[in-house]
């Protein structure tokens, strides 16, 4: 569908160009590793909906294990159908060791795209948040309250229409191939100082940001735009001055850019800068401090022909002066790989955040081992590779699921329809 394929010979024209535009081009260290051994791939996989394409994982029941959810996208169609797509998430329980029970599913709106974990409505027990694609119901943001026992008591809201251009696919009759805001990307924070969990989200369709300010009583207020041309694809909170206060960074899908807003605390945004991100359709963004300076770096996964993850390197403020980039495939005008999702964490536990990116094109997950000493640049990262034979990979979400105090990944697979646990040390670790 047009959805995954917007790269136009403009478009791919005007980001050749671009390339040329950063400061430093710094080239990959890599030492590729001769056999996968960070992780063991579990033997077992775990039935959810059709084509999942987001996946959290946390303790929603106190057990101490955490469970999965994945946001089941189904078949995008004609948004005036009756069921332009699914509309279900798929819910598993965690028993005990690796042992998870399906759950009746939760029911957002249709095409439910991105999701996010925070604590809402207490500060004990996680809740969910749920942004979908084609909430034809009116359903654009979803809030599933944990109410214990494997239970949620569900609260939706929704982005008035007329208030949203529609910027994006057209058919031939010049009619919108999806619906409007289109939401693809989900962050949760304090963004206006009251206390309260705030949403905000990628209106991809629309070319806006959607600020949800959270409400006592009603969880959430009438929802705001920040204009944000370029096709936001995915947004990330963090503070990048180091002020206390959170910034937005977005990974700007249509025009190639990185786009960062300064946060003035009161839940309003400032533009700042707008950089290229060095490839073809951004798809992800991700901050972290990648060399141990102390300053919050900015990762970036393309998903078309580049099939590169980029990291720009924050100067305590606003500025990304030096990027390096690492590329999985040989050729730039033929997608191999396609990332379609992205993890930043410390795998490795030497405090340095490592990369994972999930490869639906060559159905393989990619580990970039961060290997570097100092804050020396260029970082020299390691790489592994996990294939599957049975499903895509899609989407990817990080939590110790054996309990052996080391963060393991799991993988949500297209065409299996499934989600596959990638274990961090041998099969028969943890408990």
């Amino acid at each position: 569908m047009g959805e995954e394929r917007m790269a136009s010979e403009e478009l791919r024209e005007r980001v050749g160009s671009m390339k040329t535009i950063l400061l430093a081009a710094l080239s990959l260290s890599c030492a590729g590793a001769a056999w996968a051994e960070t992780f063991t791939p579990h033997g077992q996989f775990y039935s959810v909906g059709p084509n999942p394409v987001a996946i959290v994982a946390a303790d929603f029941n106190g057990n101490g294990w955490p469970e999965i959810i994945t946001a089941d996208r189904g078949l995008m169609s004609d948004p005036s159908e009756e069921r332009p797509a699914n509309d279900e998430l798929a819910f598993l329980v965690a028993e005990g060791d690796l042992d998870y029970t399906a759950q009746p599913p939760l029911r957002a709106d249709f095409a439910p795209y991105a999701l996010a974990v925070a604590n809402v409505a207490s500060p004990r027990q996680p809740d969910l948040l749920v942004g979908s694609f084609m909430a034809t119901r009116q359903r654009d943001l979803s809030y599933f309250r944990n109410i214990g026992d494997n239970l949620f008591e569900s609260s939706h809201f929704n982005v008035r229409g007329e208030y949203l251009p529609y910027t994006q696919v057209r058919d031939s009759d010049e009619q919108p191939v999806f619906t409007r805001p289109g939401i693809t990307s989900i962050t949760v924070g304090d963004f206006n100082g009251n206390g309260r969990q705030d949403v905000i989200a990628t209106g991809w369709s629309s070319d806006v940001l959607l600020f949800f300010p959270g409400r006592e009583g009603e969880h959430f207020g009438e929802p705001r735009t920040i204009s944000a041309p370029g096709g936001a694809r995915s947004v990330e909170g963090v503070d990048l001055d180091g002020n206390g206060t959170l910034d937005l960074v977005a990974a700007m899908y249509s025009s190639h850019e990185v786009a960062v807003w300064r946060g003035e605390g009161d839940g309003q945004f400032e533009p700042v800068t707008r950089f290229p991100s060095r490839g073809r359709l951004p798809h992800r963004i991700r901050a972290a401090d990648m060399n141990g300076n102390g300053r919050k770096d900015l990762v970036v996964s393309h998903c078309y022909g580049d099939d590169s993850v980029v990291i720009f390197y924050g100067d305590g403020a606003f500025g990304f002066a030096s990027s390096q980039e690492m590329v999985l495939g040989e050729n730039r005008n033929a997608i191999e790989h396609e990332i379609r999702d992205m993890a930043v964490a410390d795998f490795t536990g030497n405090g340095r955040p490592d990369i994972a990116v999930a490869c639906y094109a060559s159905s393989r997950v990619t580990v970039m081992l961060n290997r570097s000493e100092g804050e020396t640049l260029p970082q020299r990262f390691e790489m592994e590779h996990y294939s599957f034979e049975r499903g895509r990979p899609r989407a990817l979400s990080v939590a110790d699921f054996n309990r052996n105090g080391r963060p393991d990944i799991a993988v949500a697979l297209w065409e299996a329809n499934a989600v596959a646990l990638l274990l961090n040390g041998d099969e028969d670790e943890g408990e």
